[in-house]
């Protein structure tokens, strides 16, 4: 979550491994793990669950510090993240899937 590296379309699109970095919901923003994290529509759920938990909006600015902040903050954004990247990941497979077609 906070080194970039992962089933990011950015991430993955650096090394040829995707055709495009953009965003599938938001073609205007590339998706690196700040837009994925913080802005992206398709995870306003799991960011809204995450910020209730917290008791406040989450930010690339404020997520270190409130992630430490408790074991509850530590465990809810931990919660969030493999979530998150878990539906990347699935995602990922199925494109991987409909190219080796």
């Amino acid at each position: 979550m906070v080194s970039g590296h992962g089933c990011f379309r950015a991430y993955l699109h650096r090394f040829k491994h995707e055709d495009s970095p953009e965003c599938p919901f938001c073609p205007e923003f590339s998706e690196d793990a700040e837009h994925v994290f913080f802005t992206c529509p398709r995870f306003d759920i799991e960011r809204r669950t995450l910020e209730n938990v917290l008791k406040q909006k989450m930010g690339p600015d404020t997520l270190d510090q409130m992630m430490v902040s408790s074991k509850t903050a530590w465990e809810a954004t931990s919660s969030f993240a493999t979530d998150v990247l878990q539906q990347l990941r699935c995602s990922e497979r199925e494109r991987a899937k409909t190219r080796s077609k």
